[in-house]
């Protein structure tokens, strides 16, 4: 899959979206004429390589890896501990904005494009799902970003303007509504489609509980750029029209292939690293709640010990100490090559409606009842079953009680998928997490990352405008929107 565009996202194509994403010259866009383009291409030849670089940008690169699982203090740092401590270098936040930016959006919008001229609503629609998705991700690690202007690049010569993280949450929700309503579940069939095999019924499924995802972020916000109570009952109260995850089987996943090019990035990156193993903060609380998917989440040690993990940050020569075979490294389950990469799951569409039923949204449902299915939803994902007594000993309490009891459910479920688990930490403080004691973050773990140098260099004045509008400096302890 990674291979499928190797010669289309060329010099050309890279240019063409840097455009949008930082800035070009006139001279040098009388230059852009890519002979690739989306007028001698097609959507299918574009679709499968933007949908494999986000997920696997998302997953298995150091983004998911070294950013999402080391900040949700899912997973940790036993060699090479200086990311774990909140030394980034800037190749890191450079590299995820260029991935999503040159890698993912182009082919959605050339798909768009295409999909318009050729008169195919289901491209259209997909496209514009996995725009969503991508620029919910980007927002939800940077803050304010190029949205209104993004993409036309491809187009024109621009500096794009940043857009506020509530209108840029608003205007997704537009979208996906838009790419639902343009479905047909007949007719207009699709090819190149590696996410979920041209099943728009569960392409449906996936913008409407996308949707769910961002409007609980938007969900406690006065200011929000549109009624979210609405727009949850529009959703929930019609699902007929708009449908949700309703099962395991409707998870939205990659699955990757025992394939080189195709398999999972983090199976790809253990073929010749060691360096993670999983956060003793994890291992800890699911020892305490005598919880079984932990022998999925982590292998026992190789010197036959029990279960330990490591705790987030440590000083190379404590972690080194610790030993690489009395740690528990990272489950087989997630780093087989054929395991698939996790976008939104059943699990995770339950406690959303559990949330949202906590604070009154009653088309939403019960929240205990949610609640126990969320948890049953999530052991199920991984072939267990829950017993009786493990949600008995965690029966919901009232009051605040039972909301971080929700959320710190939430969080463990959310394991592998570290980006998303490291949002909802920041968007609700639970669990209670503790920066490591080594850490170059003045005590702070990680809000956001930094905006790229090239958006310094070539974007300033819109760079500049937006660290202003978001009342910070372009570090990692500005407050972004959904979290203040």
């Amino acid at each position: 899959m990674k291979k499928i565009l190797h010669s289309i996202n060329t010099f050309a194509l890279a240019t063409g979206l840097l455009c949008a994403s930082v800035s070009c010259t006139d001279d040098f866009n009388d230059l852009n004429t890519n002979p690739n383009s989306a007028s001698s291409g097609t959507a299918d030849l574009f679709l499968p390589h933007g949908i494999q670089s986000a997920v696997d940008t998302y997953w298995g690169g150091t983004l998911g890896q070294d950013i999402g699982n080391l900040y949700a203090q899912h997973w940790a740092r036993i060699q090479y501990t200086d990311i774990d401590q909140y030394t980034v270098s800037a190749d890191v936040y450079n590299l995820a904005w260029q991935n999503f930016f040159i890698e993912a959006l182009a082919d959605y919008q050339r798909v768009y494009t295409i999909s318009t001229e050729t008169g195919n609503p289901n491209y259209q629609a997909v496209s514009l799902i996995m725009k969503a998705w991508v620029f919910s991700l980007l927002t939800d690690i940077y803050g304010d970003i190029p949205y209104d202007q993004a993409l036309q690049g491809l187009d024109d010569t621009l500096l794009p303007t940043y857009t506020s993280q509530k209108d840029v949450y608003a205007g997704l929700i537009g979208d996906l509504k838009t790419a639902n309503d343009l479905i047909t579940l007949t007719g207009n069939s699709i090819s190149g489609d590696i996410l979920l095999n041209g099943n728009m019924l569960k392409w449906k499924k996936f913008a409407n509980s996308l949707s769910l995802r961002i409007l609980n972020r938007m969900l406690d916000k006065s200011d929000a750029s549109l009624d979210v109570k609405t727009e949850i009952g529009r959703i929930l109260s019609n699902p007929t029209q708009y449908p949700i995850i309703a099962s395991n089987a409707d998870n939205i996943q990659l699955n990757y292939l025992d394939a080189t090019n195709n398999n999972n990035p983090v199976n790809q990156n253990r073929k010749t690293r060691d360096d993670h193993r999983v956060s003793a903060t994890l291992v800890n609380r699911l020892l305490e709640l005598d919880d079984d998917r932990l022998t999925v989440y982590a292998n026992l040690p190789a010197d036959g010990g029990p279960y330990k993990g490591v705790p987030n940050g440590l000083a190379a020569s404590d972690a080194n100490a610790l030993g690489l075979s009395k740690t528990s490294t990272v489950g087989s389950y997630f780093v087989a090559a054929t395991a698939p990469g996790v976008i939104i799951t059943y699990a995770e569409v339950l406690f959303l409606k559990s949330e949202m039923a906590y604070k009154g949204i009653t088309s939403a449902g019960d929240m205990e009842e949610n609640y126990k299915a969320g948890i049953t939803a999530s052991f199920a994902q991984y072939k267990l079953t829950v017993a009786p007594a493990y949600l008995e000993a965690n029966a919901l309490k009232s009051g605040e009680q039972g909301y971080y009891q929700l959320i710190e459910q939430k969080w463990i479920s959310l394991f592998g998928q570290g980006i998303e688990a490291w949002t909802e930490f920041r968007r609700t403080g639970i669990p209670t997490l503790s920066p490591p004691l080594l850490n170059t973050n003045g005590n702070v773990i990680p809000t956001r990352l930094p905006y790229p140098t090239s958006e310094e260099s070539l974007n300033y004045e819109n760079f500049s405008s937006a660290l202003s509008n978001q009342g910070g400096q372009n570090d990692m302890k500005l407050k972004l929107w959904f979290a203040k």
